[in-house]
């Protein structure tokens, strides 16, 4: 009922729901994460930590309770504990996804690139491997190997990700073609040319 109420927005009426439905069964993991989105709704992240606490230690290994818990800790600029969070999901088979993402993206704000890089990667590859070519996070994601790939020194692979990024189009496709340009460059100045892009 609770999530009935939350679909209509009225979000009093859903505490109460949930609430409810907590004082009958405790244990029941669905109405302790009810009340966590009710008040993430609300932009209410403490209380919504609190909910999503409950239901993490019902259903620890279930991959959405880590993400929930973890979008909460990022909303409270809380780093590590999100990273750990996003961690949980990923070793409890995040089939959404959303932890490779949130952390590749972490890292990247942390400086710590090399981490970035190898959680972008992945979330690449299980986007592939669901069939899921296209989108503003695999472009992010490209765009981010990219450079990141042209910054370590390995031209091949950056040019082959940038080729991909082309295809894929996007509004970065003019930053693509600069990055593209400044590979073939680099190549150029480091063996005295290379196939043309």
């Amino acid at each position: 009922m609770g999530h009935e109420y939350v679909e209509l927005k009225n979000t009093a009426a859903a505490v109460d729901a949930y609430r409810r439905a907590v004082e009958i069964d405790a244990k029941d993991y669905r109405a302790w994460y009810g009340l966590g989105q009710t008040y993430e709704i609300l932009a209410m992240p403490f209380y919504a930590l609190f909910y999503y606490r409950k239901a993490t230690a019902l259903r620890p290994y279930d991959s959405r309770m880590w993400c929930a818990m973890a979008g909460c800790y990022k909303q409270l600029h809380r780093r590590a504990e999100a990273i750990q969070c996003y961690h949980r999901a990923e070793k409890n088979d995040d089939r959404e996804g959303i932890a490779f993402t949130e952390l590749a993206r972490l890292y990247r704000e942390n400086g710590e690139d090399a981490q970035a890089a190898g959680y972008y990667e992945r979330m690449v590859a299980q986007r592939e491997a669901h069939g899921e070519a296209v989108g503003k996070e695999l472009s992010e994601a490209l765009f981010f190997l990219c450079t990141h790939k042209k910054s370590t020194g390995d031209l091949d692979a950056a040019q082959t990700i940038g080729q991909r990024l082309l295809d894929l189009g996007g509004p970065e496709k003019d930053q693509v073609k600069a990055l593209l340009r400044d590979i073939q460059s680099q190549r150029k100045a480091g063996s005295g040319g290379g196939p043309p892009v």
